[in-house]
């Protein structure tokens, strides 16, 4: 039974591999046929999720090509969702390099496009290939990434003043810190140096009475030594009084005569072994003073080297927190200002007006904000403002375009301004990708039952003045003819279309596909000539 199970089991997998095999080929038979692009990229998108578990880099390749189809018919989502596929495939292959660029373009397209799933699916394949390479910062930076995308598609925004003042008081703190690390370091410096002087005086009173102990030594040498003149002087005087001696009487005097002398002999001996073993006790006491001198200054050093070792980790520590948090206001300025204008304002603490000849505006504005404002809550309308907002400024900065400021539900940014770009063909891209953005956005909603913003959008060329305004919350600002006439392109536009004047049509003619409206009046401004942008040019 167990053999009959076993080969069962077999010919159902060789069964249904050989089902797949003869789905995928009918599927390319389909794709070799088709003629329509629409077609081909539903076919390819297929066969790669049918091929990705068996060939997972002939499915990339499939991927890949529904990937470029549906580039070419702007359909962002299914962009999104091939390139993901076809990184996918290279995962599987362990072609970790070309997942990674891959997964990289998919995280774009669905972070441009508000495709949340594939957005956050792509930054955790990245953080995945960054560990498998052992490459920890990069797999912080896609943590990181990871978070700020959950930020800006959910959070409300912060205020900037606030921000700044935070970050301010953190840095005082920091230098208050600083300053008591190095009043201990100073304290610790003096308590040394009290020592290093209490040792001192103790090894001066030490030898002043070694020396006083060997003076009294040598005074005793010196008296012994008398003495034994003196035994010396008596033992003269009595060999001459024996002469006069009888013989036992000598005999007697001699002997008593040896035996004091050996008397006087002993006693200079211990008197001698005495000093002796004063001096080496003295000797001893001063060696034993001195170790423990020196023991005591190497302790010293060694706690007061840690002591400035921890206090030098403890400022390095702060000067690092210091660092990033300078870095966290400069981001904050940037956020504010352009990069020029902020480096200025820091240099010079005010920043002087500056005239482009040919900078370009943009204005956008909802199409019944008020409708839909009285059909959401005040905080889920915060929300879709924030929504769209951010996702303006991911456009607008991958353009190098400058945002100016929101005023309600209308959106104000421009180009050309100091070492921003300058060309007009930008901003048109920016508008339609803009357009686009809400476009997914309205057929969400719909689908959802939810009200929706529809956008006009109007774009100008021309001379502005541009300059910081207000002593402390400040404001970069620009004025001129050019910012009125954007504003008047934008009323005169259709919902969901992009209205641009005929200087900044001449400027990027060549680049997309136009819709001349004719001379159209604007309010004090006259006739004016407008266009739509269509679609950018194919060549």
């Amino acid at each position: 039974m167990k053999y009959q199970s076993a080969l069962v089991f077999i010919f159902a997998l060789l069964g249904s591999g050989l089902l797949r095999a003869q789905a995928v080929s009918e599927l390319e038979a389909r794709l070799k046929r088709s003629g329509s692009k629409s077609e081909k990229m539903t076919l390819s998108y297929q066969i790669a999720e049918k091929l990705l578990a068996s060939n997972p880099v002939k499915a990339s390749e499939y991927a890949q090509q529904a990937s470029d189809l549906a580039t070419e018919l702007g359909d962002k989502r299914k962009e999104a969702d091939a390139t993901f596929l076809s990184a996918e495939g290279q995962y599987r292959a362990r072609k970790f390099s070309d997942a990674a660029t891959r997964y990289q373009r998919a995280w774009n397209a669905a972070r441009n496009y508000g495709l949340r799933e594939v957005a956050l699916s792509s930054t955790e394949k990245l953080q995945d290939i960054a560990l498998k390479q052992n490459d920890y910062r990069e797999a912080l930076k896609w943590s990181r990434e990871t978070v700020n995308y959950l930020k800006d598609s959910g959070g409300g925004a912060r205020s900037g003043g606030d921000a700044v003042r935070r970050l301010e008081n953190q840095l005082a703190a920091a230098e208050a810190d600083n300053r008591n690390l190095r009043e201990q370091i100073a304290q610790l410096t003096g308590q040394s140096q009290v020592l290093e002087n209490t040792y001192q005086s103790q090894i001066k009173e030490t030898q002043e009475k070694t020396q006083q102990e060997l003076t009294l030594k040598e005074a005793t040498i010196s008296q012994i030594a008398q003495e034994k003149q003196r035994a010396d002087s008596l033992i003269r005087t009595k060999v001459i009084l024996l002469k006069n001696l009888t013989e036992e009487q000598m005999v007697d005097s001699i002997v008593r005569a040896q035996q004091e002398r050996e008397i006087q002999v002993q006693k200079r001996r211990l008197a001698e072994a005495e000093l002796a073993q004063q001096i080496s006790e003295s000797l001893r006491n001063i060696l034993a003073l001195l170790a423990g001198f020196v023991l005591l200054l190497a302790l010293l050093f060694y706690f007061r080297f840690r002591a400035k070792k921890r206090t030098a980790n403890q400022l390095s520590q702060k000067n690092i927190l210091i660092e990033e948090e300078q870095k966290r206001s400069d981001n904050l300025l940037l956020n504010i200002l352009p990069p020029a204008i902020a480096q200025e304002l820091k240099t010079r603490n005010k920043v002087a007006a500056r005239k482009y000849e040919q900078a370009t505006v943009m204005f956008t504005d909802f199409i019944g904000f008020t409708n839909v404002a009285e059909r959401l809550s005040p905080e889920r309308l915060v929300e879709e403002l924030d929504y769209c907002f951010s996702n303006f400024d991911h456009i607008i900065e991958k353009y190098r375009i400058e945002k100016i400021k929101t005023v309600g539900d209308a959106y104000f940014c421009a180009s050309g301004l100091s070492d921003m770009n300058a060309s007009p063909s930008d901003m048109v891209k920016a508008a339609l990708e803009i357009q686009d953005f809400l476009l997914h956005v309205k057929a969400e909603r719909m689908n959802q039952g939810l009200p929706f913003f529809e956008a006009r959008v109007g774009i100008h060329t021309g001379p502005v003045v541009a300059g910081v305004v207000g002593a402390k919350k400040f404001a970069y600002d620009i004025w001129g003819d050019t910012v009125n006439i954007a504003a008047r392109l934008e009323e005169a536009c259709e919902p969901g279309r992009v209205n641009v004047s005929e200087d900044a049509h001449l400027l990027a003619k060549y680049e997309f596909e136009w819709q001349h409206r004719g001379k159209i009046a604007a309010k004090n401004k006259g006739m004016m000539d407008m266009y739509y942008v269509t679609s950018v040019k194919m060549y």
